[in-house]
């Protein structure tokens, strides 16, 4: 495949897909900060209040993740996307208007996070399953690398922004820019011109089935099923780490804060190297070799971190954890491409929700995991079983293997699609 200058930011389709997806992350990761800090700051909320509107904000993964993918396989999934960003503008717009006499009345501020959190898991599924209609299948992976490139930027940036519009503006206007960037993703939705055809009425009519047949297809296949595994023991080893790191700097170290932040900035700079190296990767490699030479080769870094027996050694554990997120992230974009490849058009929704929801779901396990060890043992053990527990959480992708055409295949044996047509190149 040869890779032309610009690349698919020449296509005007993927381009405008692109642009909206800049702005509602962006838009998305600003909320994440500034709504709890309209809570905390003109509202005076307890501690506990601050922190069930953070946990309002995250929660709908797990109660709508599944739900999400069957509407999504059911709907014109463009129409979503923008019904879904307008419908954040709106939620948002209103804070600025206050229901309640004298300011905004805190039970109106659970109403709108948790509604802005139950509509981005509709929009980050439709638009997760709609890249495929936009771009070729041979073009999955520069279109997943340049996303996943402003999902890491949005999520180094995003806070940043909020808290200076805050400081700078007051929580007012720092909601309204939030809402002009769903709304701003929209406008570039509305552009693109790709046919967006109301899927076909297939099997079962009735919600919960197909969600069943979207639960049963990720844990049949045998490549998806493996990624499933791989992917959400990961995921919750990464969490045991990241809920010990600032208990090991600050509290048993005596670090900064501010150092801790530093720590976890890292992370966020080694997404973005990531994403923009995944293509390149991904060429050279082939897609599968991406995906778990990127894992293994970078999650012995993960043994930086709890190494650690001084301040200074901090910044070499951080150096560790931006390589760590760089694999991650360069193997995200390799396995999301191959997942489009996998699936029929007609069950991505319902594959890519059971993807995340299995995923996400092991974070919050990781991070009582880590809790739980980080009591009874200290940190620094907690920290040893995340770091080799992310070794280890890689071994399950050696099951797979790439035939000599190019087609992914898996050593457990039949069961859903086997291949892959789009060759690794």
């Amino acid at each position: 495949m040869a890779y032309r200058r610009g690349g698919l930011l020449r296509q005007h389709d993927f381009r405008s897909l692109w642009l909206g997806a800049a702005a509602s992350q962006f838009g998305a990761r600003m909320a994440l900060v500034a709504l709890p800090l309209v809570a905390a700051g003109p509202m005076h909320a307890s501690a506990w209040q601050v922190g069930l509107v953070g946990t309002l904000g995250t929660v709908a993964f797990l109660v709508v993740g599944l739900p999400a993918g069957a509407v999504v396989d059911r709907v014109r999934q463009r129409r979503l996307l923008i019904g879904t960003d307008l419908g954040r503008a709106a939620l948002v717009a209103s804070l600025a208007v206050p229901a309640a006499p004298g300011g905004v009345a805190l039970g109106q501020l659970y109403v709108v996070v948790l509604g802005v959190g139950v509509l981005t898991v509709f929009f980050d599924v439709a638009h997760q399953s709609y890249l495929p209609r936009v771009v070729r299948a041979d073009e999955l992976v520069e279109g997943n690398a340049r996303l996943s490139t402003t999902l890491a930027v949005a999520q180094v940036a995003g806070p940043a922004l909020a808290g200076l519009a805050v400081e700078l503006a007051g929580t007012g206007p720092a909601v309204l820019l939030i809402a002009v960037g769903f709304a701003g993703s929209a406008a570039y939705l509305a552009r693109i011109r790709t046919a967006d055809p109301r899927p076909a009425t297939t099997g079962r009519s009735r919600l919960t089935g197909q969600i069943r047949d979207g639960v049963a297809y990720v844990l049949r296949h045998p490549v998806l099923r493996v990624l499933a595994l791989a992917g959400g023991a990961y995921n919750m080893f990464a969490l045991v780490v990241q809920t010990m790191v600032p208990v090991r700097l600050v509290s048993e170290l005596g670090a900064s804060p501010a150092t801790a932040s530093a720590y976890f900035s890292a992370g966020g700079a080694g997404g973005i190297l990531g994403a923009v190296v995944a293509r390149r990767l991904a060429r050279r490699l082939g897609q599968y070799r991406s995906v778990w030479l990127c894992l293994l080769g970078t999650a012995p870094f993960a043994l930086l971190t709890p190494l650690i027996d001084n301040v200074g050694g901090i910044w070499l554990a951080a150096g560790g954890y931006l390589v760590l997120w760089a694999g991650a992230t360069a193997s995200n974009v390799a396995q999301v491409s191959l997942r489009q490849q996998l699936c029929p058009p007609e069950l991505l929704g319902r594959m890519n929700a059971t993807m995340r929801f299995l995923l996400g779901g092991a974070m919050p396990v990781g991070a009582l995991l880590g809790t739980v060890l980080g009591a009874a043992a200290g940190a620094r053990v907690a920290l040893w079983v995340g770091a080799v527990g992310l070794l280890l959480s890689c071994l399950p992708l050696l099951r797979l293997r790439v035939a000599p055409e190019g087609e992914v295949i898996s050593r457990g044996g039949a069961g859903g699609r086997r291949g892959c047509r789009g060759r690794s190149r």
